[in-house]
């Protein structure tokens, strides 16, 4: 059965004086991250023998733009996310609600990805897509190709069928006219999409999708479990979808949300894809070397098979579909 929400935009107002310096149960105003947190930051990566960066693409690394098609990395995060994945300690993943299709053609320095929210996963030429996902793909294809013609008279309402997922784009939607799309596009997934799919808000967005107990933070912690034990993981985003992900890193490791002031389950908050660039630069300069890779080498075979380009991701559930010939 798809989510209830409000037929108008959530306008929740939090104190501006509730700050956190770490994780805890409920999910709080993250602190602005400032110089004042390196001892913090240093601790934690000198437990570390490996690290595991994730990141996602809009919002993190691209700015957010009205046009999605022309969303793109900014360049000192392209060049800091190289650096940084050329470090032998250091595992990087993109973890987002585009395609992984899509996400690769934007950013191609990272060893794995994870797209429409970790529904799909590629780490070298392997590829796994969630059984229930596949199944409902045809589904979210009628929802999607419905909600075209039922919103097709709203300006700049747009529909996107990423396969798995679709998205309807309301950032340049006039105000006034929101409502009525998240009303009819509740109504079309109620009818069509029964108790398959669900629908769920995001950043000026509706994510229609299989409604299955999966998310960014599954993901995150399936790539974590193919690491070295002592891999101490690394999650920046900005949008809700990233919340079940700043969960599976907290609390030994570290969650950075970037922009807002709502409360989040990360630690720590940036302003913007410009500050994410520091922080991937302050990593790759000085938090690599603080990460000692001989503190567990338990791993250490299947980590080199990995930086030698395994075509074998068996860190994918067995139920899932690892064959790239299927697809």
């Amino acid at each position: 059965m798809s989510e209830q929400y409000p037929t108008t935009e959530p306008t929740t107002e939090h104190p501006t004086n509730e700050t956190s310096s770490g994780p805890t149960d409920d999910p709080s105003i993250p602190a602005p991250l400032t110089g004042e947190h390196l001892p913090q930051l240093r601790a934690t990566l000198a437990d570390a023998s490996h690290l595991l960066v994730c990141l996602d693409f809009d919002g993190t690394l691209a700015p957010i733009v009205n046009d999605p098609d022309a969303a793109a990395p900014t360049t000192e995060n392209v060049a800091a996310l190289a650096s940084l994945a050329a470090a032998d300690s250091v595992t990087t993943a993109i973890v987002s609600g585009r395609s992984l299709v899509d996400v690769r053609t934007r950013v191609d320095d990272p060893r794995i990805y994870a797209g429409n929210h970790g529904l799909e996963l590629g780490w070298s030429e392997s590829l796994a897509i969630h059984p229930a996902a596949r199944e409902r793909a045809t589904r979210v294809e009628v929802v999607c190709e419905t909600l075209e013609n039922v919103l097709d008279p709203i300006p700049n309402a747009r529909v996107e069928n990423k396969r798995l997922t679709g998205t309807v784009h309301v950032r340049t939607v006039p105000s006034g006219a929101r409502p009525v799309v998240h009303r009819l596009t509740r109504s079309v997934v109620d009818r069509l999409g029964g108790d398959d799919l669900k629908l769920s808000p995001g950043k000026r967005i509706l994510e229609i999708g299989p409604d299955v107990n999966w998310g960014k933070g599954d993901a995150v912690n399936l790539i974590h479990t193919q690491l070295p034990d002592d891999t101490v993981p690394i999650y920046i985003g900005d949008d809700v979808t990233d919340e079940s992900a700043f969960r599976s890193v907290e609390p030994t490791g570290i969650g950075i949300r970037v922009g807002g002031t709502e409360p989040s389950a990360a630690s720590y908050r940036v302003d913007s894809p410009n500050d994410v660039a520091r922080v991937l630069e302050w990593l790759s300069a000085s938090g690599v070397s603080l990460v000692d890779p001989y503190r567990d080498d338990s791993h250490g075979d299947r980590l080199a098979v990995q930086r030698d380009g395994d075509q074998c991701f068996d860190g994918c559930p067995k139920q899932w579909s690892t064959s790239m010939a299927n697809e």
